[in-house]
């Protein structure tokens, strides 16, 4: 792998992470919260 590729790859891995932070911080119920929690799981490992 180049290092343009895992310099991507870490990007993309960020913007991922602060996304799904921005949800958790935006939902309002524990249950939401949980179904954020398990599509992430579902959708990247």
């Amino acid at each position: 792998m180049s290092m343009i590729n895992r310099f991507r790859s870490r990007r993309d891995a960020a913007r991922r992470t602060r996304a799904i932070e921005k949800a958790l911080s935006a939902a309002n119920s524990p249950a939401v919260r949980e179904e954020i929690r398990a599509m992430a799981q579902r959708h990247y490992g």
